[in-house]
């Protein structure tokens, strides 16, 4: 059920709108009283950090305002998550321009012979179709390509280890009913993520920052400008461990999906749809030296 929320930003607070609204968050709230029978106080000044009596907290929210940093009532009973309907149309589009970008690829490599990859683009498509309209299990909200991606951005956004992740994933599996399709492993999630285009390439750095251990200097063990070792541990008889790791994500493939998808083509294409056409200058894109570079660039681009 939706929450009435538009009496918080009145600005009058002797308007009935905002002393109704008030006066039903606080009856409303009641039943989350801790122990001492106080709740958080959602006023401007204390946005959520004391704990106050009821009646404190509506002349602290009367006198303050409304916190306008608190949005979803989480500490009030508010569910954090919001309700999702499934199948998430967006997700689905997102996987249909993928496979569209990989059949126009394959087409590209391939022209005048036949595919080499066979029905793989399509097989990839169903499961991954498949994934999206499965649930993570019986009566979840999320499926289970959508929920991968949520938790992706959680550990992303968190800086989560990678261990942490792997530990999450096994209660995880332990908590939500069998049968379910939660990944086994990080690998695992990284590996169905970048088959929609999500991945990224890992590349050892120097631990003070003098190079990349990538392309011609893959194979080398010490920094050729600092000579440190690349390892933390380079004798250890196990994994070697790098003393940094880039995240990086391939610009090229990246560009190509901006232009192939059609929730974002339409901007990459807009300095050359909406331009002006009655000579009034709305943009960078009708001076003459953008149009002068464009004379002289395009036509050379497209040979």
């Amino acid at each position: 059920m939706s929450i009435d929320k538009s009496w918080t930003t009145n600005p009058y607070r002797n308007h009935p709108e905002f002393q109704a609204g008030l006066k039903a968050f606080i009856e409303k709230f009641k039943s989350h009283l801790d122990s001492n029978g106080k709740i958080r106080c959602a006023c401007e000044k204390c946005d959520n950090r004391y704990f106050k009596y009821p009646t404190a907290v509506e002349r602290h929210i009367f006198i303050n305002g409304f916190s306008k940093a608190y949005k979803i009532w989480i500490y009030h009973g508010e569910s954090f998550i919001p309700p999702v309907v499934l199948p998430s149309n967006e997700m689905v589009d997102l996987i249909d321009d993928v496979m569209w970008e990989s059949r126009e690829n394959d087409t590209n490599l391939d022209e005048g012979t036949s595919n080499t990859r066979g029905s793989g683009v399509d097989d990839d498509f169903a499961q991954l179709l498949e994934e999206m309209e499965t649930q993570l299990y019986t009566g979840c909200i999320f499926s289970s390509l959508e929920f991968l991606a949520k938790l992706m951005h959680i550990k992303v956004n968190n800086k989560w280890t990678n261990s942490s992740f792997d530990q999450l994933l096994e209660l995880l599996q332990l908590a939500f009913p069998k049968g379910n399709k939660v990944p086994l492993s990080l690998y695992l999630a990284k590996k169905k993520l970048k088959s929609i285009g999500l991945g990224y390439e890992s590349i050892h750095v120097c631990k003070n920052d003098c190079c990349l251990f990538w392309k011609e200097h893959d194979s080398l063990q010490v920094c050729p400008v600092c000579k440190e070792s690349r390892w933390i541990d380079k004798n250890t008889k196990g994994k070697k461990v790098p003393h940094k790791v880039l995240w990086y994500f391939p610009v090229t493939p990246r560009l190509r999906r901006l232009y192939c998808s059609r929730h974002t083509a339409k901007n990459m294409i807009w300095h050359s749809t909406r331009r002006s056409e009655d000579g009034v200058m709305i943009h960078h894109v009708d001076r003459e030296h953008w149009q002068d570079f464009d004379k002289k660039n395009i036509p050379r681009l497209l040979e």
